[in-house]
C-alpha cells in the first residue's frame, strides 16, 4: 500500500471513529428522550435506531481496508444514510413547532398539568440539542463518504497500474 493510500485509509478510518462516537450520542439522546418523556414514542425509537444503525454501520467500516466492492457498498449505503439525514435536518428546521408537537403527543401526563408542560420544555431543549448532533452526524458522514470514495479511487488506481506493470 502506496503512503498516499495509506494516508487516505487513516483519515477515513479517523472519520469513521468519530462517526462512531457520534453514533454514540444519537442513540444516547433517544434514551434521553425516552426517560424524560416517561414513554417509547416513535421519536425516540427513531433516534435509537439511527444510532444502532450509524454504530454498526461505524464498527463494519474498519474492515474495508482491501475491499473496493465492500467499500462501494458501504458508500452508497452512507450516501442513502446523508440524504435521509439532510432531509430530517430541513424537517427540523422548517417545521421545528410540528416537529416537537410529534415528539411531545405521547407524554403519560395531562396536558394541562405541571408535569406536561415540564416535559414539554425538556423536550423542546433536547430537541435543539438534537438538531446540532443530526448536523454534526450529517456533516460527518459526509465527509466519511468523500474519503471513503478518495480511498476506493486511489485502491483502484493502484490496483490497475499493478495491473499494467504486470502485464507490461
Amino acid at each position: 500500500m502506496k503512503t498516499g493510500n495509506r494516508c487516505l485509509f487513516f483519515l477515513f478510518a479517523v472519520l469513521n471513529f468519530l462517526l462512531l462516537i457520534i453514533a454514540l450520542a444519537v442513540g444516547g439522546s433517544g434514551i434521553y428522550l425516552w426517560v424524560v418523556t416517561h414513554t417509547f414514542n416513535i421519536f425516540s425509537i427513531s433516534f435509537i435506531g439511527a444510532g444502532i444503525f450509524i454504530l454498526l454501520m461505524a464498527v463494519c467500516s474498519f474492515c474495508l481496508q482491501h475491499s473496493t466492492f465492500r467499500l462501494t457498498i458501504y458508500n452508497i449505503i452512507l450516501c442513502v444514510m446523508s440524504l435521509i439525514m439532510a432531509a430530517a435536518l430541513v424537517a427540523f428546521l422548517v417545521k421545528r413547532e410540528t416537529v416537537l408537537d410529534w415528539a411531545s403527543e405521547h407524554i403519560n401526563e395531562e396536558k394541562s398539568s405541571d408535569a406536561y408542560e415540564k416535559a414539554r420544555q425538556h423536550i423542546e431543549d433536547n430537541l435543539d440539542i438534537s438538531k446540532y448532533i443530526l448536523i454534526a452526524t450529517t456533516t460527518v458522514t459526509v465527509l466519511v463518504t468523500a474519503f471513503g470514495i478518495f480511498y476506493r479511487c486511489s485502491m483502484k488506481s493502484d490496483r490497475d497500474g499493478n495491473y499494467n506493470r504486470i502485464r507490461y
